[in-house]
């Protein structure tokens, strides 16, 4: 495992932000040489450290605008991971984690209103006889770190 050091993170950084931008940029951003910031960026992705860019959506501006964690139980001899890659296609389940304590899987979803978020409860999930119990829970203010 190799170390990484502060010009590291600090391109990381820039590009967490705006993963768009050229490397004289970045370079510009972080006060580190171009010649510098392309050998780092070669040598993160060759380690696997960055393994793609993306581009993050302002959901919201598609009309989705309720944020809700749902807990999932599930029935005692059903398989939890398979039960979770089952949920994950659903367009409205951003999330998904197996977890520990009193309920087996946690998703995130995001649903233009509480009737959406119903009919997600109470019309699909309903469906899976994996499930045995859900509690949801509505997120009044959402933060996301970079």
């Amino acid at each position: 495992m190799n170390k990484f050091d502060e010009k590291d993170f600090a391109i990381l950084d820039v590009l967490k932000e705006n993963s768009s931008l050229s490397i004289q940029k970045i370079a510009r951003k972080t006060g580190i040489p171009i010649a510098t910031v392309h050998n780092r960026i070669k040598r993160l992705k060759a380690e696997g450290v960055i393994t793609k860019y993306s581009v993050v959506l302002d959901k919201t501006k598609f009309g989705k605008k309720l944020v809700a964690y749902v807990l999932i139980k599930a029935t005692p001899k059903s398989d939890h991971i398979k039960l979770l890659n089952e949920l994950m296609p659903h367009p409205y389940i951003e999330d998904g984690s197996a977890v520990t304590g009193g309920f087996d899987v946690l998703i995130k979803v995001r649903v233009a209103d509480v009737d959406e978020l119903n009919s997600l409860v109470l019309k699909h999930l309903r469906t899976f006889n994996e499930i045995s119990e859900t509690q949801t829970m509505i997120a009044f203010r959402n933060i996301v770190k970079g």
